[in-house]
């Protein structure tokens, strides 16, 4: 049952509008609930031009540029973008003031009026939310998604039936601070744990104990059985009386070690993915054959994996979930740049993968893809291992085209480890290189590893560039 206060008449500073309006959908109930909002963000103006004008227009009071003249003596509610980090300023500033310290997920999750099934990891989130979403409703069971996918569920709220289901991707942002206000899902995913965002987190088991707050109150957690990082949370859950399903390797079972300690896990996943690439139960018995996932990689099976068990685990009936999946992979459509298809042109593919902004990823997206393979990759260094990537590339790729900050030092490490790169600086450029060297059957593929953020505003822009200059590519030369 929804007991959150009624905020009609607060006070609230939305702390972080962001380029893109990350703060706009908060902002827009908020104002539509009869808060008086104030949006402060470090950015100028004239960044911020097409959100800002918005919330202005609707009554918002705007503090942008900086944070200078913000007044928190009289403030109900600090809502913190998930991008702004529990040590800014402002934030200590409201605890020291005991004005509450939330998020937009956090006031979602406060209101929603159905169960919510959380969805976390370093890859594979948004395509298991995208899974799970629809197997539910295969299964007949009203759902919505929303989280880190972009955009904001609050304005459903009105809209949506009682009991209806939200599965929400969440990063490591968003949990930390749904951990410091005591909220969590009924059913909680774990997809993977690689390093990543170590710049805010630190060290990998700060990381994970972010993630870990997704555990809070779930009565059920889906884990993979090969996860060292994160096997060691089963005991966690365990304790709180929440049921463990495991997805994975058919082979990986045993014992998995993190931080010095062993944690027994079932020698056989509830449901794995066998040598063929089949989908198995615990006994080995098909559930699902290879060639009726319509995803590339095992990584894929994994995330169908995960998302059967997490809808089982949801409605308490594991068979209704698996008579689902059909109905549900037929209806499912991935989230764009995530391994998608640009064109197939002269017997070549390009495949738009730029979401990849970590090592291990990419590797995932190489074994994805499999076969000749012309890797772009290279971008801004978030102080990651580039060894998957290089061990990838030594498997699958014949030709590796680097870009951004990293591009000279990664093409040389791969150029030391026998694998032909070569630097080309920009993404365009890196496509007219490719189009140069590939041959029918080879795939082209925007795979990064790195961050988008030496180039480009962020990862979509970076996709765009390189689709434009595939586009390019099919235009006859303009007539002297």
């Amino acid at each position: 049952m929804n007991t959150a206060p009624d905020l009609a008449g607060a006070r609230v500073v939305v702390l972080g509008l962001g380029r893109f309006g990350g703060g706009l959908g908060v902002a827009r109930w908020l104002l539509d609930s009869g808060a008086s909002v104030l949006v402060t963000d470090r950015l100028p103006r004239e960044v911020l031009a097409e959100p800002a004008d918005e919330l202005a227009a609707r009554g918002a009071e705007l503090v942008l540029g900086g944070h200078a003249g913000v007044d928190l003596g009289d403030a109900d509610l600090l809502v913190v973008n998930p991008a702004v980090p529990l040590t800014a300023p402002l934030v200590e500033e409201a605890r020291a003031r005991d004005v509450v310290v939330t998020s937009e997920i956090a006031l979602l999750m406060e209101r929603w009026p159905g169960p919510v099934v959380g969805v976390t990891g370093s890859n594979g989130k948004s395509t298991t939310v995208g899974l799970l979403h629809a197997l539910l409703e295969a299964a007949g069971v009203p759902a919505e998604r929303g989280g880190n996918l972009g955009g904001s569920l609050l304005g459903r709220l009105g809209e949506v039936a009682d009991g209806t289901v939200a599965v929400l991707e969440l990063s490591s942002f968003m949990l930390e601070l749904l951990g410091e206000r005591g909220l969590g899902p009924e059913v909680a995913v774990l997809t993977n744990l690689t390093p990543n965002h170590l710049d805010r987190h630190g060290t990998m088991e700060a990381y994970r104990e972010a993630k870990a707050a997704i555990l809070r109150h779930a009565r059920c957690v889906v884990l993979p059985v090969g996860d060292p990082w994160l096997a060691p949370l089963a005991s966690r859950a365990a304790e709180r009386k929440a049921r463990v399903l495991w997805f994975g390797d058919r082979s990986a079972g045993g014992a998995a070690v993190a931080a010095g300690t062993a944690v027994a896990v079932p020698r056989r996943p509830d449901l794995g993915v066998d040598a063929g690439g089949h989908l198995v139960d615990r006994a080995g018995v098909r559930v699902l054959a290879s060639e009726d996932v319509p995803l590339p990689g095992r990584m894929n099976r994994w995330n169908v994996a995960a998302a059967a068990l997490a809808a089982g685990g949801l409605l308490d009936d594991p068979a209704r979930a698996l008579a689902a999946l059909p109905g549900g992979l037929a209806a499912y459509r991935p989230p764009p740049h995530r391994l998608e298809q640009v064109t197939s042109r002269a017997g070549v593919r390009w495949v738009d993968d730029s979401v990849s902004t970590t090592p291990e990823s990419t590797a995932a997206s190489l074994e994805a893809v499999g076969g000749a393979c012309l890797l772009i990759a290279g971008g801004r260094d978030k102080g990651l291992d580039a060894r998957p990537l290089v061990e990838a590339a030594r498997r699958f790729a014949r030709q590796v085209l680097t870009v951004g900050e990293e591009g000279r030092s990664l093409a040389e490490r791969l150029n030391r480890a026998g694998v032909p790169a070569e630097q080309l600086d920009t993404v365009p450029a890196a496509v007219a290189r490719a189009a140069a060297l590939a041959s029918t059957g080879d795939t082209v593929l925007l795979s990064p590893g790195y961050s988008s953020h030496d180039q480009f505003a962020h990862f979509e822009e970076r996709a765009a560039v390189f689709r434009a200059a595939v586009r390019d590519l099919e235009r006859p030369p303009a007539l002297s």
